[in-house]
C-alpha cells in the first residue's frame, strides 16, 4: 500500500461500487454530509456502468475538488477494490464505506477525535443493522436492530466466533494498512473479517465507541443479483471461505502446538452436548405427560364431585409437580420454549386452584 500521493485531507474515504446507482447516490450524499469536512472521496467502480458513475459523482455538488473515481473495465473483487483505492492516495486515516451502507453525520468526527487522543491503531463504533428494500428508485426501510449488542470493545475473543465489525464500523491509521498489509484479495468474501483477525492477533490497540450507533450496515434480505448483500445472496461462500480461514489457522496451530489438546476438547464438548441433548429428549418427554395428565385429573374432579378442598389438595400437589419440573427445565438454557409453556400449564393450575 505504499506509493499513494498526497490529498491534503486527513481522512481517505473508500466507497467500492458496482451497478447499484440508487445505493451509490445515497452513498455520495451521507459522505458529503459529515460535520467533520476534511476528507477526500476514492470511488471504485468494479467493472460496473462508468457513465452512471461519473454521473452520480457530478450530481453531487459536495463532492466537487474532493473526489477521485477509479474505474476498472472487469471486476477485480471487493477486496482487490479496496486496495485499490487505499493505494490511490495517501491520508493519515483510511475508511472504507462501502455504497450500501451509512454513518451518522458525526461518524467521521468523533472517530477522528478519539485517533487524535489516543494511541489506537483503529476504532471502532456501536453499529445498527438496517432491514431495508428496494422499490424502483427509493430505498424502504423496513426495521432496525443493533448489530452485536453483546460486543462492547474490539477483542480476537469475540471475532473468533464471527466477524463483529463490518467496514462501515471501522476507521483506521494508514499505518496500521502498511503493517499488517493489506486486504486479502484471493477471498471473494470474509476479507474484512480476516483482516480484522491479523489486527486483533497483532497487538495493537483498537478503540470502540460505544452507546449511540454511529455505523448503518444495511441488508436487503429479499434482494438478489447487484442489489444484494454479498453475506445473504452469498451465503454459501460465506461459510466455505470462513471454514477456509478457520482451517488454515488450524493447521498453523497444529504445527505449532500440536492437535492432543484440540483432539480432547473437541471430544470433551461433544460429549457435554450429548448429554444435554439427552437431558432435553427427557424434559420434553416429561412435559408431554403434562397436559392429558391435567386433563385426566379435571375430569375426574368433575365426575366425582370432588369438594372444594380435595379439589384444592389435589391442584396444588399438582402445581407442586410443576414446579420440579419447571426446575428442570430451567437447567436447559436451549429450552425456553418448553419453559414457557410449563409457565402457562403452571398458571392453569394455580388459577384452578384459587377456584376451587
Amino acid at each position: 500500500m505504499t506509493g499513494a500521493t498526497g490529498t491534503g485531507a486527513a481522512v481517505l474515504v473508500v466507497v467500492r461500487t458496482r451497478d447499484r446507482p440508487v445505493l451509490l447516490a445515497r452513498a455520495l450524499a451521507d459522505v458529503c454530509a459529515q460535520t467533520f469536512p476534511d476528507w477526500h472521496l476514492v470511488v471504485v467502480d468494479d467493472g460496473g456502468d462508468a457513465t452512471e458513475v461519473d454521473r452520480l459523482v457530478e450530481e453531487c455538488p459536495g463532492l466537487t475538488g474532493r473526489v477521485t473515481v477509479l474505474h476498472n473495465d472487469v471486476g477485480r473483487g471487493m477486496e482487490a477494490a479496496a486496495n485499490q483505492g487505499v493505494g490511490a492516495l495517501d491520508a493519515e486515516f483510511v475508511a472504507i464505506h462501502d455504497d450500501d451502507d451509512t454513518w451518522h453525520p458525526a461518524f467521521l468526527e468523533r472517530t477522528v477525535a478519539h485517533l487524535r487522543t489516543s494511541d489506537d491503531v483503529a476504532v471502532a463504533v456501536r453499529t445498527e443493522m438496517v432491514s431495508e428494500s428496494i422499490d424502483g428508485d427509493a430505498v424502504v426501510e423496513r426495521g432496525r436492530e443493533v448489530f452485536s449488542p453483546d460486543v462492547h470493545s474490539f477483542t480476537l475473543f469475540d471475532l473468533l466466533r464471527s466477524n463483529r465489525f463490518v467496514p462501515i464500523s471501522v476507521v483506521y491509521r494508514r499505518r496500521l494498512l502498511e503493517d499488517l498489509g493489506p486486504f486479502r484479495e484471493d477471498l471473494p468474501v470474509v476479507g474484512d473479517w480476516e483482516f480484522h483477525l491479523r489486527l486483533a492477533q497483532s497487538g495493537h490497540a483498537v478503540g470502540f465507541l460505544d452507546g449511540e450507533p454511529l455505523a448503518f450496515w444495511h441488508q436487503r434480505p429479499e434482494a438478489r443479483g447487484t442489489d444484494a448483500n454479498s453475506v445473504i445472496d452469498r451465503s454459501d461462500e460465506h461459510l466455505g471461505r470462513d471454514l477456509e480461514v478457520r482451517d488454515a489457522a488450524l493447521r498453523d496451530y497444529v504445527r505449532q502446538h500440536g492437535a492432543g489438546g484440540l483432539l480432547y476438547v473437541t471430544r470433551y464438548f461433544q460429549r457435554e452436548i450429548d448429554l444435554l441433548h439427552e437431558h432435553v429428549e427427557r424434559v420434553h418427554a416429561r412435559a408431554g405427560e403434562v397436559p392429558p395428565r391435567l386433563q385426566e385429573i379435571e375430569r375426574a374432579l368433575a365426575a366425582q364431585g370432588a369438594t372444594s378442598a380435595r379439589t384444592g389438595e389435589v391442584l396444588e400437589q399438582l402445581v407442586g409437580r410443576l414446579d420440579r419440573l419447571e426446575t428442570a427445565v430451567s437447567d436447559a438454557s436451549l429450552v425456553s420454549l418448553l419453559r414457557r409453556r410449563y409457565r402457562r400449564w403452571k398458571a392453569r393450575v394455580q388459577g384452578l386452584a384459587r377456584r376451587g
